[in-house]
């Protein structure tokens, strides 16, 4: 299936063929960059199937649970989760290293103080050997301020500070993933421990009804009313039920302990979580929406995007390598022994420019510039393939929604006509038609039908945080960094 791009991508893509001319046989054509145009007028074929429109998804897309104490948590992660703290310092810290070196094109001053004994020796004085004396011990001073400004005659240091902007935006690229993953294992975490919590009490009720059931059936066949392979499948059922709910409290506790890690706390002395036992809300299909800047907004591909332009200009500097050098220097100051500085003799200066140039190199730039061409064309590839992929988890995401919500649905009939069967049999038992051992049987079954239902609900829960994944729900304020 081909897919079209949005402006975005349409424009780093021509952007980065327009740097790689002249190096065709390098990079090969873009296979992305040459799909239709639909993504970006039309919703996907996923987005079709599940009736997502376009429009701009949500900042605060965990909002559509409605659940409060899910957004404090989510609140106490993002201020305290160490994972994104420290992403968010790398940032800061790239931030920094691209400003310094944005300033590397600017004029450098510095100042110099030298104290010194000196005592030339006989051949520096009398090389000749003509007989001169030596002079006596001198003891010197110096202060010298020195100015230099190395022109940027072929955008070496412009280029060095663009790459270093783009290592900036690759560290920003990846707090954004830090983000949206920190949040959507947040819900995820909490979701599966509610869950748990509200298995864990189904799970002792249809534990009891088995277990009743059992001593119903073991009574009956002791009265020759009941077969005994029924009361082995009931013991049977009895046994797989405690098993159930062992997995289920270790699942609670596991659950617990990652929310506790999330949010910057110690599982091992967190508090115990003591609130409200219930799901968070599926949300409806009106709270996903398929941006038209989805390329855009996902930070893989921005990321991709910036190590392509780092290799790039990367490429750019082993080229101009061998280019001649400029420089305007100045420098003055005093030199005089100690207690004259301040005479107008020990005033000196030299002020000109300087030039140099590497005309020799033993085949060192050739070297460079063909492993700064093979960094480009990996860079090149992996863009290609993060975008595709991007694409693709795009699809699967919509598609495994549209699934859960079917499975919800189907779980949720499922439920109500076991809660049905198991009234309908309890009414046969109180009135003696039936043995209680059936109705003990239909109220068990309607007890997994309600887990089931739970374990959908959980699983379409979880299909919308991954939607939110791969859409990129995530966006920092315009000029902040998260």
């Amino acid at each position: 299936m081909s897919v079209s791009l949005p402006p975005y991508t349409r424009r780093a893509a021509l952007l980065a063929l327009a740097l790689l001319t002249g190096c065709a046989a390098v990079v090969p054509p873009s296979q992305v960059s040459t799909s239709q145009q639909a993504l970006a007028t039309l919703p996907s074929p996923a987005a079709q199937a599940a009736d997502v429109g376009r429009g701009q998804l949500a900042s605060n897309w965990w909002q559509a649970l409605a659940d409060p104490q899910l957004d404090q948590l989510l609140q106490v992660a993002m201020q305290q989760n160490h994972t994104r703290q420290g992403a968010l310092a790398t940032v800061r810290a790239a931030r920094h290293v691209a400003d310094a070196s944005l300033r590397e094109a600017l004029p450098q001053g510095s100042l110099g103080l030298q104290a010194q004994r000196q005592q030339l020796s006989s051949i520096e004085v009398d090389p000749y050997r003509q007989g001169q004396p030596r002079p006596p011990v001198q003891q010197l001073g110096m202060v010298q301020q020195s100015l230099s400004w190395e022109l940027d005659l072929f955008g070496r240091a412009g280029t060095a500070a663009a790459i270093a902007e783009r290592q900036a935006d690759i560290q920003a690229a990846d707090l954004r993933a830090a983000t949206l993953l920190l949040q959507a294992d947040v819900v995820r975490q909490y979701t599966r421990w509610q869950q748990a919590r509200l298995n864990r009490a189904l799970l002792l009720d249809e534990l009891d009804a088995l277990q009743q059931r059992q001593v119903q059936l073991q009574r009956r066949q002791q009265a020759g009313l009941a077969d005994p392979r029924d009361v082995l499948a009931a013991a049977s059922a009895s046994q797989q039920s405690q098993a159930e709910l062992a997995a289920n409290d270790a699942t609670a506790a596991a659950a617990a302990a990652a929310l506790a890690v999330l949010c910057g706390h110690n599982p091992l002395t967190a508090p115990q979580r003591d609130s409200e036992q219930r799901l968070p809300a599926v949300p409806a299909d009106t709270a996903i929406r398929y941006p038209d800047d989805l390329l855009a907004r996902r930070p893989d591909v921005v990321r991709a995007d910036a190590q392509l332009r780092v290799s790039l200009g990367e490429a750019v500097l082993a080229d101009r390598a061998h280019l001649p050098r400029l420089s305007l220097n100045l420098a003055a100051g005093v030199m005089a022994p100690f207690g004259q500085l301040g005479n107008a003799d020990a005033l000196r200066y030299a002020l000109g420019p300087a030039f140099s140039w590497d005309w020799l190199d033993a085949g060192r730039r050739a070297a460079r510039r063909a492993g700064a061409d093979q960094q480009r064309l990996a860079a090149w590839h992996q863009y290609e393939q993060t975008v595709l992929t991007a694409l693709q988890e795009g699809e699967n995401s919509l598609r495994q929604w549209q699934a859960s919500r079917i499975q919800l649905a189907s779980a949720e009939s499922a439920a109500a006509l076991a809660t049905q069967s198991a009234a309908y049999s309890r009414t046969r038992s109180q009135a003696g038609l039936e043995p209680q051992s059936l109705a003990l049987a239909q109220h068990a079954a309607a007890l997994q039908a309600q887990r089931q239902q739970l374990a959908a609900r959980t699983e379409a829960i979880v299909a919308y945080v991954q939607v939110q994944l791969a859409l990129g729900a995530w966006q920092a304020a315009p000029g902040s960094e998260g």
